[in-house]
């Protein structure tokens, strides 16, 4: 991803953020899809493709939450899981790579401002670069090069899905948001007292500092991958 755009919109109040990667070639610590979901600085639940379920990682999650609500988080987690499965797939043959470490990454979240209002967002990235972004005001998406302008165009076509990700990132994510607010309000509205307002670049450095270490885990990927056999030789 681009650290400058991402510059631009980390200046909430407080935020819920669902970071989904799937990469090509999985291997220790790093499954081939994970799903972790994040409000403010805190990990609140996750799930990978090891586990094959939904954890929380939160205390106040784990008391507040039933197992409705965990049933239809593991349902959707398996259905990202199994869409990006076949996404994989489709990336590498649109942009012609077959071979190597590739890894597709999307992030979804909502803001709540200093100021009450509220702002939400879809974006996701194939091997470090952007690829399509959700214009939630048109309801359409926005292609970073010629290869995501294929998907833009089927997506586009998709009326009913692109308004109902509009409802999720304005109605849908922000009502969690104020649920987890509610649930973990010991430690998550500490920043919202007079006297202790959070600085913008608060934010900034704790995204900015995830974006750094997935693009350098990227990079390792990538260098390990082309170098492999030289490695070998080495050891």
């Amino acid at each position: 991803w681009k650290t400058g755009y991402w510059a631009r919109w980390t200046f909430g109040l407080h935020s819920r953020r669902i970071f989904h990667t799937v990469v090509s070639e999985p291997g220790p610590g790093l499954p081939w899809y994970s799903r972790v979901a994040y409000v403010d600085d805190q990990i609140i639940f996750d799930y990978t493709s090891k586990t094959q379920r939904v954890e929380p990682r939160q205390v106040w999650m784990a008391q507040n939450e039933g197992p409705e609500f965990w049933d239809f988080q593991n349902f959707w987690a398996r259905r990202w899981q199994a869409w990006f499965n076949a996404s994989l797939n489709t990336l590498r043959e649109l942009y012609n790579r077959s071979e190597g470490f590739h890894i597709i990454q999307m992030i979804t979240g909502c803001d709540l401002r200093e100021d009450t209002t509220t702002w939400g967002f879809y974006q996701d990235s194939y091997d470090g670069r952007d690829f399509l972004t959700f214009d939630k005001e048109t309801m359409t998406w926005v292609a970073a090069d010629i290869g995501a302008q294929i998907t833009k165009r089927r997506w586009d076509a998709e009326v009913f899905d692109n308004q109902w990700w509009k409802h999720y990132l304005e109605e849908e994510c922000v009502s969690w948001l104020r649920s987890s607010l509610e649930y973990g309000k010991e430690t998550l509205q500490r920043k919202g007292k007079m006297g202790d307002k959070p600085h913008p670049e608060g934010h900034y450095k704790l995204h900015l500092h995830l974006l750094i270490s997935l693009s350098n885990l990227i990079s390792l990927a990538i260098f390990i991958n082309a170098n492999k056999k030289k490695l070998c030789k080495s050891v």
